[in-house]
Formats: structure tokens, sequence, C-alpha cells
């Protein structure tokens, strides 16, 4: 799969150099072990994130693309490769499910996903991703 760099993201994508500290907090999903996840991190909307992009974390409610800084997100202990489509309130999954109540657009950042349900995310939620170096 071609992972994107970070010269084929959109305007509003925030890249991180990681240091010690961030990494200290990502070594799950960005340890010596796994070099394939890299050390460029960014943030994007929810609707912004490429196809291919690893998928590492999300941010709490209220927190903007803006405002999100990689020691922000909350990681997935599991990371996952991003394969974006449009939300479908009919899958009945429970990820689907439960974002059937939410108000404003809906992105499903992936369908196959290690929780066996799909990944919905606002649109505008800024997601941690792992870019190519």
């Amino acid at each position: 799969m071609n992972t994107p760099t970070p010269a084929e993201l959109p305007a509003t994508a925030r890249t991180f150099v990681v240091d010690a500290e961030t990494r200290a907090l990502f070594e799950d999903v960005v340890a010596e072990a796994r070099p394939e996840l890299g050390a460029v991190l960014a943030t994007v909307r929810a609707d912004e994130v490429p196809a291919g992009a690893v998928v590492l974390g999300c941010y709490p409610d209220g927190v903007s693309v803006e405002e999100a800084t990689p020691a922000g997100a909350i990681t997935h202990s599991d990371p996952y490769t991003a394969a974006p489509r449009p939300y479908d309130s009919a899958c009945g999954c429970l990820g689907c499910t439960e974002a059937r109540g939410w108000s404003g657009p809906v992105i499903t950042l992936a369908t196959e996903t290690m929780w066996d349900a799909c990944d919905p995310v606002p649109a505008a939620a800024p997601v941690l991703v792992r870019l190519a170096a």
C-alpha cells in the first residue's frame, strides 16, 4: 500500500517530528520494534485522512485541529490503515450504530478494524496519523 507523504496532505494538516517525550507517549505504536510506523506524525481532520495513512489515535471532544498536538491524542492500542469512505447509517456494526445519534457529518475511517466494527468519526474531529518520512 502506498502511504502518503506530508506533501500529499491537505493544507490543514499539521506535521510533527516526534521528540523523545512524545515518542515515549506513543511507545506502543512508534516503538523501535515497529519502525514501519516512522517518526512523522500529522494531525488532520477526519474527513481529510488520506487512504493508506496509519491511524494512531484521536482527540477528546472539543479539541480542534488547530489545538491538537501529538501529546494530546488518545492512542489506539492497535493502529490501523485508513480506508476512508462515507458513513453508512444502515451498517449494523457497533461503531456505526453508536454514531447514528451524532450531530453533523461523519466519516468512516475504516470498515475492517481489529474491533470487528467500523470506525466512524465526526468529520471535523482531529485524527493523529503516521505518514511516510
